[in-house]
């Protein structure tokens, strides 16, 4: 199993990352970790997705598999203006609290419900959120298993 941690090699710069909120990258158009990352040499980088580890602690290989898939599919769903996009702002609302969030998935669902009645662009989503949002979770958490990625990250020393 490859142990990301200090001193690991920059995905963009090449530099060891030695300090600051290390960021993995991800694929969004398969499912893949691409690396890690200074939190400024991929701040323009759009095409990838990223989780920032704020503060850098430790994510298990089981927490990475289960990112891996959910950016996969994060990115396939409608965004922006599009009909439907509530469900993808439900999902990035869990993934701001990760790993957190795991334990009460709910948590953020409520989070998300209370701030959006407050937003000036809501759009009638067309189906139920709740039972999609957990069925998202849900799916991801299988491809998850069945396809799990060996790469733990500890930044906790």
């Amino acid at each position: 199993m490859q142990k990301i941690t200090w001193h690991h090699e920059c995905l963009f710069c090449k530099r060891p990352i030695q300090r600051g909120r290390p960021t993995l990258i991800f694929s969004t158009d398969e499912p893949k970790l691409y690396g890690i990352s200074h939190s400024t040499c991929c701040a323009t980088k759009y095409k990838y997705g990223h989780f920032q580890m704020c503060p850098p602690d430790y994510l298990s290989e089981e927490q990475i598999s289960f990112l891996v898939q959910f950016f996969y599919r994060l990115y396939s769903l409608p965004g922006g203006m599009k009909p439907n996009r509530e469900l993808r702002f439900c999902l990035i609302t869990f993934l701001q609290d990760y790993p957190a969030s795991s334990a009460n998935p709910m948590a953020s669902l409520r989070k998300f419900l209370d701030e959006y009645k407050h937003r000036s662009d809501q759009q009638l989503y067309e189906g139920d959120l709740e039972a999609d949002f957990l069925r998202s979770l849900g799916e991801i958490q299988k491809a998850a298993r069945e396809n799990p990625v060996e790469v733990e990250a500890d930044f906790r020393g």
